[in-house]
């Protein structure tokens, strides 16, 4: 033969194209070769353009396929389809790993062919570098010809690749000397691809792969309707679409059946929205005929191109994503979605479009959703960004076109489950925030403010189980209850018994010194809280800052603490709250009371014009001298012996007055002392006063009857026992009653913040409305009782209310008083023991 130059080019023709061939296998084979081992979507990949070369290839009915994974002598995966048979271009362009795949688009707008036949079968080499093929060739002329042949790319140097690939195309050459396969059905498994697993790397890719393939298998057949069936061979189980159930025009049910070896069928729910050729799913389940949304596997791509694009798992977007026309990377991992400020790209604007098809239809699934009361809607509110962006996507693009206008359509729309069962919106009507999100640096940290807010508003908590999600889901105009926020609400409450009316089942100090160690949980915000809030509770129960209270050292005896406040110095004011668990730079005991007494009755007593101003203080020091004269002669030595001057002239005068009646009294009846006196008049009184001697209507008296207006006196006069100690003009004054009712208030609340440290007592559900002097719903040890609170600061209470003396009558009702001294319980035997009572009437 002779040679020319067209010889030549032809030969050389032939050599480049061999080279190139080899060229492009090598560079993709040591890609995948570098990263097979620390990529972790490489060793997924197999599976999916295996299946995608056989959708591709199915009959109008679709194709069945079947993957085995066998262990014998030599493991081996098999991957077997019913499609149709092999055609010329098929064979070369696979042996060649050139794509016979052009994705152009049908007359529908439909993409033909999913993938990249070459490109893309090359990451099935990484189960094995030596894959047998089997499977049958058909032309519309020609016969039906089964073949076997090899495809090997183990090879590194170009000239080994360029001798397995003319090997490969010498194997199936002589095609047409094949003899006639005249025994073809279309409805066996015709095609097969066979990798013998040799090592350990190879058995960890297959098992990748497979279990990539039940997790996502559900949502491609839900996708793709050129799928008939899987069979996963090794585990018995069998994959196919059950059932469509039409909810409306875009929203349909689809149900995915998985049946076992034993004939055991399991039904996996997808919801599936579609627009043209966009579609967005999620899995669900139904539950007594309700739907519940299920969350997508962190391991199940958001993005589908028909089949999963492995490694988009974390693409920001509430639900799964699906269009046959997305444009993917060459990895398949994504779409492109970046910028095209500066030059039009139509594929990156398609997959724009596309996914803003896919917020439309959220829209309509989330409307939908709501409207039918489906359960978990909080999961249609997972969206974010991505941590690290990949560089196929624009985080500016997705915060206006995505992230943006799904939170503003969520924060009015009520997905929220709260911690009382109700569904609320993540903003109130005029757009400030309903929901109070836990938010803290530590799980911990957010656990505990939900315990605690939820004894307070669970109507405005999320479910507990719902905090840990919610915590990474929530943005700027969500609110978020961090430890300062909820500082700030404790704070705003004032006081302590406002904060108490908030509370359920719950005492306000128990509720406050869990709160206390909720923030030293973050030793930082402590501090800054603590010195920045006023959220500790004083004497007063108004919440202050904890720099501006003192710790109470032992009992200080309440009636120095008004004196003090009578005297102008309201030291309550700076006392933290009994029972508070913190800790405090001073502490204060009675000394320092008493001391602070003395400074204020040294500078006031001795200007008769200012004492006036603090006669109230000075009478109930006087009282408390007469009381206790030794005691108090030791506590205030100094002021003890001036005590004349906390006499005003008036009062001297006066007494002076009653002394001398006094002893006229005594020499009338011939007795020495005013406890004779008082004898003689006991043995011959009765219930007339056989002496026509009425008692003074005093502030004392009124208060020991627990009065507080004119209406209860003028019905207190109704019995005649009492009315006849009494003149028929003493009419008792306003002054009186105030005098009786703050004092009613104060016996009350000490009685109150006593029986509050006392574990046998339960004041959760208390009702201290009933009456003036009566406490309800307390219980003790378990069982309901009622409580009588009296005053009793000149020793002595008189009971005369129709209502206390019938809750007295029952056995589950108690006396308590509060006496100069102190808050105590009154027993039966101390009432037979001090009044002197020996027998009375049953």
């Amino acid at each position: 033969m002779s040679q020319s130059y067209k010889s030549k080019f032809e030969a050389l023709e032939s050599k480049a194209h061999y080279k190139i061939i080899a060229t492009k296998i090598s560079k993709e084979m040591t890609d995948l070769r570098s990263k097979i081992e620390n990529s972790s979507t490489t060793s997924r990949r197999w599976v999916w353009e295996l299946i995608q070369n056989a959708k591709d290839v199915a009959f109008p009915e679709g194709v069945n396929i079947r993957i085995s994974n066998l262990k014998l002598p030599t493991p081996q995966l098999t991957f077997e389809h019913d499609g149709r048979p092999f055609n010329a271009d098929n064979i070369r362009f696979l042996i060649e790993q050139i794509s016979s795949k052009e994705r152009e688009k049908d007359e529908k707008g439909k993409q033909k062919n999913t993938g990249k036949f070459g490109t893309g079968f090359l990451t099935t080499h990484m189960l094995s570098e030596i894959v047998t093929v089997n499977g049958v060739a058909k032309e519309p002329e020609l016969d039906y010809r089964q073949f076997e042949f090899q495809l090997d790319r183990s090879a590194y140097e170009l000239n080994d690749i360029i001798s397995a690939v003319e090997k490969a195309k010498e194997d199936i050459q002589d095609l047409d000397n094949f003899p006639i396969y005249d025994e073809y059905n279309k409805d066996d498994f015709n095609t097969t691809f066979t990798y013998p697993l040799n090592d350990d790397l190879s058995l960890d890719i297959a098992q990748k792969g497979l279990d990539d393939l039940e997790n996502c298998l559900p949502f491609a057949l839900c996708f793709v309707d050129e799928i008939q069936s899987v069979e996963h061979a090794s585990k018995g189980l069998f994959y196919y679409k059950y059932d469509t159930v039409k909810k409306n025009e875009n929203i349909h049910i689809i149900v995915i059946a998985v049946e076992d070896e034993h004939e055991k069928v399991e039904k996996l729910k997808i919801v599936k929205l579609s627009d043209g050729f966009t579609s967005i799913a999620i899995p669900i389940e139904i539950i007594s005929d309700r739907i519940l949304i299920k969350p997508i596997s962190s391991n199940v791509p958001k993005l589908f191109c028909d089949f999963p694009l492995i490694g988009s798992e974390d693409f920001p977007f509430p639900t799964i994503i699906n269009n046959p026309n997305f444009n993917p990377t060459d990895p398949r991992d994504g779409v492109y979605l970046t910028e095209t400020d500066k030059r039009d790209n139509p594929l990156i604007t398609e997959n724009k479009s596309i996914i803003d098809d896919a917020v439309k239809l959220y829209f309509k699934l989330l409307e939908f959703a709501i409207s039918e009361n489906w359960g978990n809607l909080h999961l249609l509110a997972n969206v974010t960004t991505f941590r690290n962006s990949p560089d196929w996507f624009s985080d500016k693009w997705h915060e206006n076109n995505v992230l943006n206008p799904i939170r503003n359509r969520l924060l009015k729309a009520k997905i929220v489950q709260t911690a009382n069962g109700e569904l609320a919106s993540i903003l109130s009507s005029d757009n400030t925030p309903f929901i109070w999100f836990p938010f803290a640096s530590t799980k911990e940290i957010r656990e505990e403010i939900w315990q605690l807010a939820n004894k307070w508003f669970p109507n405005r908590l999320p479910v507990k189980q719902h905090v840990e999600l919610w915590n990474r889901l929530i943005w700027k105009e969500c609110g978020k209850l961090t430890l300062d926020q909820f500082a700030f609400f404790v704070e705003n409450k004032s006081k302590i018994e406002e904060l108490q009316k908030k509370l359920i089942n719950t005492n306000a100090v128990a509720w406050l010194n869990d709160f206390y160690k909720l923030l030293q949980l973050d030793d930082k915000e402590f501090h800054t809280i603590i010195d920045k809030r006023s959220i500790v509770p004083n004497q007063n129960d108004d919440f202050v800052k904890l720099s501006q209270l003192d710790k109470e050292l032992g009992d200080i005896n309440e009636l120095f603490k008004d004196i003090l406040k009578l005297l102008g110095n309201d030291i309550r004011r700076t006392i933290a709250k009994k029972n508070i668990k913190l800790d405090f730079k001073h502490e204060i005991d009675q000394s320092y009371i008493i001391r602070e007494i003395t400074i204020e009755v040294n500078e006031k007593a001795n200007d008769r014009g200012i004492a006036k101003d603090y006669r109230e203080a000075f009478n109930l020091l006087l009282i408390y001298f007469r009381d206790y004269p030794g005691t108090a002669e030791d506590q205030f030595p100094t002021i003890y012996k001036k005590k004349h001057l906390l006499y005003d002239d008036d009062e001297i005068l006066n007494n002076i007055d009653k002394a001398e009646q006094l002893d006229k009294l005594l020499d009338e009846f011939n007795v020495t002392s005013a406890a004779d006196l008082k004898e003689l008049l006991s043995k011959n009184s009765s219930n007339e006063n056989k002496f026509g001697e009425l008692l003074p209507l005093t502030q004392e008296i009124i208060l020991s009857m627990g009065i507080t207006s004119i209406e209860e006196w003028t019905k207190a006069l109704e019995d005649r026992d009492l009315k006849a100690l009494f003149s028929h003009d003493s009419v008792p004054s306003h002054d009186m009653f105030v005098y009786a009712q703050s004092h009613i208030a104060r016996a009350k609340k000490a009685v109150i913040d006593h029986l509050a440290t006392l574990p046998d007592y339960d004041l959760s559900e208390m009702d201290d409305e009933t009456a003036p002097t009566i406490l309800a719903g307390i219980y003790k040890h378990g069982q309901q009782i009622s409580i009588v609170v009296r005053p009793a600061y000149n020793f002595e209470v008189i009971i005369y209310y129709g209502s206390e003396k019938n809750i007295l009558d029952y056995e589950s009702s108690e006396l308590w008083i509060e006496d100069p001294i102190e808050v105590r319980r009154i027993s039966l035997g101390h009432i037979l023991k001090t009044a002197q009572i020996r027998k009375f009437p049953v």
